[in-house]
């Protein structure tokens, strides 16, 4: 490799290839839709880890501060330390050492870090998914290198449904179910669709709103086909979590946005719009009986939006909550570790429950019961230090980037367009974590949550804005 900076870009390569994870299907394995997915992951990042230690090693790579030009010498690729000891990599690194002791301080610190073959998840899972995260803060540090991932997951969801559209017509060699059942894709679970295209749906969104986008208008039809396919595969999804955490992020970066405009057209057109979606929903709730978003399939759809406390899956839900916080009474500090719900399940089940469960169908839940009160609180910290630094550099416009080196915009319009950027950011968080009420996180969810946050942290340490 004669470029200085070849081991750097096949580290970045390596990261690229993250996102198609959620295509890999393992046909010859008991858990087709799993294992092959982690053994995959594990493998692109393991694989952009050495390249990034190779070129450390070789000296490409040096923190701290610029070293005086050396013409006989190439400049290395430096590493500001302010990338690592930001609040949100902080934050994220204070969770990982938690769910890591919590798992050897647990029921059974085997299970928790090497897990099972059904799930793939633990303490090893956790180390990629933060060498994931660190590694794409230090080398995607430029808003083209971002577009590029973005656009990789778009690709790569597309590309999943595409798979799941291949499974309905039949071929052989593909495994799911037909168009009328709950669309599942290639990841094996439909509540998992629903959760992945809500981020798919913003990253979209955010690459809608960047300039270059705007001025390729192609490429503007294009992204904008994509919306309607991914919120169309969200609803045959039939997952209500991930429609209502959509609805709720959509309203709550609408309120950002109808809060920091200036007064105007566009401000009005925000509260028309905040409006209509309150009403719209409510008359969805209360007509969702009479409302079939697949007349074409025996059955109905309409599972989507029959969102009613009094369903069976609902109450399920509450009775598995309750025992997930009699779980964590026993085990209050650390919990019965990451992937040891199920000892601890079978050992508080009731009569009442008809089906035997390893997760408590809740990120906050699952965290309680497996990582204690510390590891619940680790994660609620991750958006602490989110809110804080999205608060802090938020109403920063893009008008003062000194690194602009496009034709200018007006001032009017690059502020909305900035806004708009941060809007999109604070909705998929909101979004993200209100789905999280009543769905557990695995490696697809992962791998999206980790490129968004970070994707927030580049934002937050350049001071930047799409």
């Amino acid at each position: 490799m004669t470029n200085r900076f070849s081991l750097l870009k096949l580290s970045r390569f390596f990261l690229y290839l993250a996102p198609f994870t959620v295509l890999i299907v393992s046909r010859s394995t008991l858990f087709p839709f799993i294992v092959g997915k982690y053994f995959f992951f594990r493998a692109v990042v393991d694989l952009a880890l050495i390249s990034f230690l190779w070129a450390w090693a070789r000296g490409e790579i040096t923190f701290g501060k610029i070293q005086p030009i050396n013409k006989n010498r190439p400049q290395p690729f430096v590493v500001n330390r302010k990338l690592i000891f930001n609040p949100l990599t902080i934050a994220i690194s204070i969770f990982v050492l938690i769910f890591l002791l919590a798992g050897f301080f647990g029921y059974n610190p085997s299970a928790s870090f090497w897990s099972n073959f059904e799930r793939g998840e633990g303490g090893l899972q956790m180390l990629h998914l933060f060498f994931f995260f660190i590694l794409l803060v230090l080398l995607f540090r430029d808003e083209k290198s971002w577009r590029r991932m973005m656009a990789v997951f778009l690709w790569a969801a597309g590309l999943m449904i595409a798979y799941g559209l291949g499974a309905a017509m039949g071929i052989s060699s593909f495994i799911g179910s037909g168009i009328c059942a709950r669309f599942v894709g290639s990841l094996g679970n439909p509540a998992y669709v629903g959760t992945h295209m809500i981020f798919a749906l913003f990253f979209t969104a955010i690459l809608v709103n960047e300039g270059n986008a705007r001025r390729k208008r192609w490429l503007k039809w294009l992204l904008g086909i994509l919306l309607v396919i991914f919120f169309i595969t969200l609803l045959f999804s039939q997952t209500r979590g991930a429609l209502l955490g959509l609805g709720v992020g959509v309203i709550a970066g609408l309120v950002y946005l109808f809060f920091n405009l200036s007064k105007g057209r566009t401000k009005k057109i925000v509260l028309a719009a905040i409006i209509i979606l309150i009403i719209t929903g409510g008359l969805g709730f209360k007509y969702r009986r009479s409302i079939d978003l697949m007349p074409f399939c025996k059955g109905g759809g309409n599972r989507i939006l029959d969102i009613n406390l009094s369903t069976e899956t609902i109450q399920t839900r509450f009775l598995l909550w309750r025992q997930a916080i009699v779980i964590a009474k026993e085990r209050p500090l650390l919990g019965w570790g990451p992937e040891n719900f199920s000892p601890a399940f079978e050992k508080h089940s009731l009569p009442q429950f008809k089906v035997w469960f390893d997760r408590a169908h809740s990120v906050y839940f699952d965290y309680l019961a497996e990582t204690g009160i510390l590891g619940l609180l680790g994660y609620l910290g991750i958006w602490l230090a989110f809110l804080w630094q999205f608060l802090r550099f938020g109403k920063r416009p893009a008008a003062n980037n000194p690194q602009q080196t496009q034709k200018p915009q007006s001032p009017a319009v690059s502020r909305n367009q900035s806004l708009i950027g941060n809007a999109l950011i604070f909705a998929l968080s909101i979004a993200h974590l209100v789905q999280g009420i009543v769905l557990f996180e695995v490696l697809p969810i992962y791998i999206s949550l980790f490129i968004f946050l970070a994707f927030a942290a580049f934002r937050f340490n350049n001071k930047d804005l799409i």
